[in-house]
């Protein structure tokens, strides 16, 4: 009985911390007017965002642009993809999408 206590207690103490983590919160999605009111970010910002994990990389070019040379780990959903490689995206990320 002991044994199943104390199991039970380790099991607590080790998913309380989990539980009582803060959740980013996802951001609304907004339709823009035109490319110029599309928030732009520095290629130090982009990297700091991605090193601190809060961030992911889209490559929007065709996959024959994307294969040679693109960015380490970065994710490929060329422009007018379907909508299930959106829907795959992570919704607790900022997403930074580049094209050269």
């Amino acid at each position: 009985m002991r044994f199943f206590l104390a199991a039970g207690l380790i099991s607590l103490a080790m998913l309380l911390p989990m539980a009582c983590a803060k959740v980013a919160p996802v951001a609304e999605y907004k339709k823009y007017e035109n490319d110029g009111d599309v928030p732009r970010i520095s290629i130090e910002d982009a990297k700091k965002e991605y090193d601190a994990g809060t961030a992911i990389i889209v490559d929007s070019r065709p996959e024959t642009a994307y294969k040679p040379d693109h960015i380490a780990k970065s994710l490929n959903i060329p422009l007018g993809s379907t909508d299930d490689k959106f829907a795959a995206l992570p919704k607790d990320k900022k997403i930074i999408v580049y094209c050269s």
